[in-house]
């Protein structure tokens, strides 16, 4: 049957005629998806059937046989290739053998790796589908010579082998014909659409959970204390590990400037966040850490902070705080103007002693107004020097309840900020993760 046979010429009966070829694909396992590289490895079992009209017998003249099993290479086959191949070897399908009935139709089944390549959608990274088409047809025939049908609506995955990082969705298959700008004659194809879903706990536990909780600890920045001088640095650190693990995600991504992944989104909305927290603690800081003869505190802000702000966080203890620093002023006032009048009880009874002296001689009554005169005089510097004093200390008091008033609205705005923060961040949080494209359903 195949002595006068040749594996170069179409196997029609007229010129005219073209050859039915139908394919189908069982999809085996998903080797690799290099998103970086854009380029997916699958293991596939190709499955062809065609027509060989220069090949049939009658089972009666060999002993009923209605089928045989030759090498492929002793027979005509189409020169199916994938069009989207990204295989610098290009090798195609094993060189398995095929099966032929009486009638000519010939199966032929043969496993292949095929490297394709595969457009990377990340705009919902790690919440992404991915749709990657492989495109097989004839590379030599047109659609006059060789018409190619899929066999089936879909690809086969009853054999799929589960991957840890993709979930399949589906294999639907498409025939399509396509005029090429080099040839008048249709070319058709048919294409495989594997659709595969990502498993997102990969990247959850070790990308996206890490960030969440840094970012939480963005907002303690706002509940450490500013006396112990580590606010500024606690941001610092968050923010270059946020900038740590951008660039880790940024390895797994292809290089695209078209869209702007979810995980990117997320993590430069944190990276801001972390920015803008370290500013406004450098300037609160410097509202805690205020000099001595600064201006007091202006009305507007005090009303703000310690009134209204102080009550919504439940910090009216700030409050009773000032108001206990004035009392003690007031105190202390009080008791300088009582030791101003003893003093001056305890001069009176000097000046009638100097009444009653008036009446001695004259001769000591000089030598006592002399005297009188330098206990004036020494009353009247210390006097002065007690005045200064007490001027003093009153200043001293008073800068002090200034800088008082500066850290407890220091203070209330650090607990503002916490609260603020903290709501941004899991406001951000859920807005951008929220983010997920809807999911391909197929019947």
């Amino acid at each position: 049957m195949l002595g006068n046979y040749s594996t170069t010429v179409r196997p029609v009966a007229r010129p005219e005629d073209f050859v039915p070829v139908k394919l189908g694909a069982a999809l085996q396992q998903i080797i690799d998806m290099d998103e970086k590289n854009q380029v997916i490895t699958l293991n596939l079992w190709m499955r062809f059937q065609w027509t060989d009209a220069s090949i049939h017998w009658d089972p009666a003249d060999f002993g009923g046989t209605t089928f045989m099993i030759v090498p492929i290479s002793s027979i005509w086959r189409p020169d199916i290739v994938l069009y989207t191949n990204a295989d610098e070897n290009f090798s195609g399908t094993m060189e398995t053998s095929a099966t032929i009935t009486n009638e000519g139709v010939v199966y032929w089944n043969a496993p292949a790796i095929y490297k394709s390549t595969c457009k990377i959608d990340v705009t919902y990274f790690p919440f992404d589908e991915q749709h990657c088409d492989l495109k097989f047809g004839s590379w030599a025939y047109s659609g006059d010579e060789l018409s190619l049908t899929n066999r089936s609506v879909s690809g086969d995955t009853s054999s799929y082998i589960n991957n840890g990082e993709w979930e399949l969705v589906g294999m639907p298959v498409s025939n399509n014909i396509v005029y090429y700008a080099c040839c008048a004659s249709p070319y058709p194809d048919v294409t495989f659409t594997v659709i595969i879903r990502r498993l997102p706990l990969f990247y959850m536990f070790n990308l996206i959970g890490p960030c969440i909780v840094i970012s939480l600890v963005t907002t303690l920045a706002f509940y450490l204390p500013a006396d112990a001088g580590e606010k500024v640095t606690l941001g610092i650190t968050v923010l270059l590990a946020l900038v740590v693990f951008l660039l880790l995600a940024a390895e797994t991504m292809p290089p695209t400037s078209e869209v702007v992944p979810i995980v990117g989104q997320y993590f430069a909305s944190t990276i801001i966040l972390v920015t803008i927290s370290i500013f406004i603690t450098v300037y609160i800081l410097s509202l805690h850490y205020r000099l001595p003869g600064t201006r007091p505190v202006p009305k507007y802000l005090k009303k703000i902070a310690l009134v209204y702000l102080a009550r919504i966080l439940c910090m009216d203890n700030a409050i009773k705080v000032s108001d206990i620093s004035s009392e003690e002023n007031e105190t202390n006032v009080m008791e300088n103007n009582h030791h101003a009048d003893h003093t001056e009880i305890n001069q009176q009874p000097t000046q009638k002693e100097n009444n009653l002296q008036g009446q001695r001689p004259i001769s000591a009554l000089s030598n006592l107004r002399v005297g009188a005169n330098r206990f004036e005089e020494s009353l009247t510097k210390i006097k002065k020097n007690l005045d200064f004093l007490t001027q003093r200390a009153k200043d001293t008091d008073s800068e002090d309840d200034i800088m008082n008033e500066w850290k407890q609205v220091a203070h209330v705005f650090d607990r503002f900020l916490l609260w603020l923060f903290l709501v941004l961040t899991i406001v951000i949080t859920t807005i951008v993760l929220a983010q997920k494209k809807p999911f391909t359903e197929l019947e």
